[in-house]
């Protein structure tokens, strides 16, 4: 409608996005530098205010280019009137998604209140999958969620659940030598359903315990050179009421790597989520 051509759209799109953080003047000198007429870039942040799809007919009229756009606009509020939940979409011609691979309508998602950031934003792209090799077009709608904004909400709520942590085993090599053989036994138990954490750093006896306290882990998997020469592995229970003292000084049980899992068995040892009945 306003002149843009196919190579300007995208730079056109990146700016337009722009406006609630810089405001319509900045967004209009943005707009001439990409080499957009001043009376169109004008034109462009002016229609960026319309708040009703009546608004936006009168505005494109009987515009060839913007039929199929109308048309599709109109059908979706009316979907989502028979769904039963008009009330919680609005029309808002400034979510613009400064991404040029959008092919119809795009949305973001807010809370009631409008005091937060957009939680989610997305929209339709048919061609998208082409630009990766797809030799065909496939229609396609998403968004992508703000993990910091949902957290922010939920605080705020009063819905942020407390989750503590469930680690049953951390895994601590002796040195950076040993640092492989920790993870193949990390993935070892990880297979078995136990949760693990791996400690990749290097740090003393007395830090590793600090580090596993930390992250509530249940036992410690000490992997150290003389016992890993031996096929085995050294198994430490964090969780006995001892000492620091009595910690440090517990060397715990030596079991063989290659019947880990069947010898945790053996002496009683699930994962925490069987224990749960989870």
């Amino acid at each position: 409608m306003y002149g843009i051509d196919d190579d300007k759209f995208e730079a056109v799109c990146v700016i337009v996005d722009k406006l609630d953080k810089i405001g319509p003047d900045e967004t209009v000198q943005l707009l001439r530098d990409a080499q957009v007429s001043d009376e169109a870039a004008r034109k462009i942040v002016a229609s960026l205010s319309l708040r009703s799809i009546g608004e936006l007919q009168e505005l494109v009229g009987e515009h060839p280019v913007a039929a199929d756009a109308m048309r599709e606009m109109k059908e979706l509020f009316a979907l989502a009137e028979a769904y039963g939940f008009g009330d919680w979409i609005l029309f808002d011609a400034s979510v613009v998604r400064g991404l040029a691979y959008y092919t119809g309508i795009v949305f973001e998602g807010f809370d009631r209140k409008g005091e937060l950031r957009a939680i989610c934003g997305g929209g339709r792209y048919d061609k998208l999958l082409s630009l990766y090799g797809s030799p065909t077009v496939v229609p396609a709608c998403g968004f992508g969620f703000g993990d910091c904004v949902i957290m922010e909400l939920l605080q705020e709520k009063g819905l942020l659940p407390h989750l503590e942590p469930e680690v049953d085993f951390v895994v601590c090599p002796f040195n950076a030598e040993m640092r492989l053989h920790a993870v193949q036994v990390a993935a070892t138990l990880r297979a078995a359903g136990y949760a693990v954490d791996v400690l990749l750093a290097n740090k003393r006896a007395d830090k590793a315990f600090s580090y596993a306290d930390r992250v509530s882990g249940r036992r410690m998997v000490f992997v150290a050179p003389d016992e890993w020469d031996k096929g085995s592995v050294r198994v430490k229970d964090l969780r006995l009421e001892r000492s620091e003292e009595e910690k440090l000084a517990d060397r715990g049980i030596e079991l063989p790597v290659a019947e880990l899992v069947a010898e945790l068995s053996r002496i009683g040892v699930a994962p925490q989520r069987e224990e749960r009945g989870a």
